[in-house]
């Protein structure tokens, strides 16, 4: 039997898009914007959640202050 599978991507860059502002990049054409990083990472949290709970594969990535990424564990508790 072949399943097809689905992944969304989450991204969450180390510094702001403007001063004040961070986005995630959810794919689609999709960045919704927030008023701080910690609220931007919320976000993607629960979208993820949300994602795997409809069938799709989730990642969420994070850029360090070092400029490297990082897969971020989403189903952590105590974030969203």
């Amino acid at each position: 039997m072949w399943h097809s599978l689905s992944m969304i991507m989450f991204s969450l860059s180390y510094a702001p898009v403007h001063p004040g502002v961070w986005s995630v990049d959810a794919g689609n054409d999709d960045r919704p914007e927030f008023k701080s990083r910690l609220d931007a990472l919320r976000f993607a949290v629960r979208a993820a959640v949300r994602s795997e709970q409809g069938g799709h594969t989730a990642l969420i990535a994070i850029e360090g202050i070092d400029g490297r990424w990082r897969l971020f564990d989403h189903q952590t508790k105590g974030i969203a």
